[in-house]
């Protein structure tokens, strides 16, 4: 037996557990199509599970069930283990809230405006972005930034940013002529960090360097900075992260 916890309407929103039988279930079950609320119901690959509504619309049947959703119809399929592993209990795609979240208009929107704010060399307004994804949350701002946070959302930003770079010349050619414009510079000039800056940044986002794992440990320590001999020198605490590479597809003990 597996438990599913959902807070629905009907509950008034407090969490219930829903058990799904795979074998020796407690209560006789239907074919999931034939259900009314409160009977048992056996989904296509062999689950059972309480029948939680069966809503009439328009446009058809909907069946709901603990684990998802599916509508009545001659072809359609309800199965308990592509939810289950995607975690997409409250809907019919199988996908994960985050997938189906990527795709939905009020999330481009808000790639496009990040974008256009970064390709200005501005810092990203998320007052502005928080209302132009959910206004209907307490605090948006919270909301955007957890979204920009997310990993399917990093690699959306970074190949829009491509996309972008692509389209005014600029690829891995170009980012390797500018580092190179930039060591000649340095051998004559003091003053090439930003030229430096800039291909290192562009570099990032055409994703050129090497991906690497990253294992932290925080510790506390004095570091004394000598910067050229007309710095003065400092002592300052603070505390530093020391970061450990980690090759992509080798695993260290620590490793989960």
């Amino acid at each position: 037996m597996i438990e599913i916890t959902r807070k629905l309407k009907k509950n008034n929103y407090k969490a219930v557990d829903y058990p799904v039988y795979k074998d020796n279930p407690p209560h006789p079950a239907k074919y999931w199509k034939e259900c009314t609320p409160g009977e048992w119901g056996k989904s296509d690959d062999g689950y059972i599970a309480e029948c939680i509504a069966r809503n009439a619309y328009d446009k058809g049947v909907e069946m709901v069930f603990p684990y998802g959703k599916q509508w009545v119809t001659k072809k359609a399929k309800l199965e308990f283990l592509p939810h289950y592993e995607t975690g997409s209990y409250g809907s019919v795609s199988k996908k994960s809230y985050m997938d189906q979240e990527l795709q939905r208009s009020r999330t481009t929107h808000v790639l496009d405006a990040y974008i256009t704010y970064v390709m200005a060399g501005k810092t990203p307004d998320f007052e502005k972005l928080g209302q132009m994804y959910r206004p209907d949350h307490q605090k948006p701002i919270w909301s955007v930034k957890r979204l920009l946070k997310t990993k399917g959302m990093k690699q959306m930003i970074k190949d829009k940013m491509k996309e972008v770079l692509d389209e005014r010349g600029i690829d891995e050619g170009f980012v390797l002529d500018t580092m190179k414009d930039a060591i000649e510079v340095a051998k004559v000039k003091e003053d090439s960090g930003n030229m430096i800056r800039a291909a290192k940044e562009l570099g990032d986002f055409l994703d050129m360097k090497p991906k690497i794992k990253t294992s932290t440990e925080s510790l506390e320590l004095d570091i004394t900075h000598q910067i050229q001999d007309n710095f003065e020198e400092q002592k300052k605490k603070l505390v530093a992260t020391k970061i450990q590479e980690v090759a992509d597809g080798k695993n260290t003990d620590s490793e989960a």
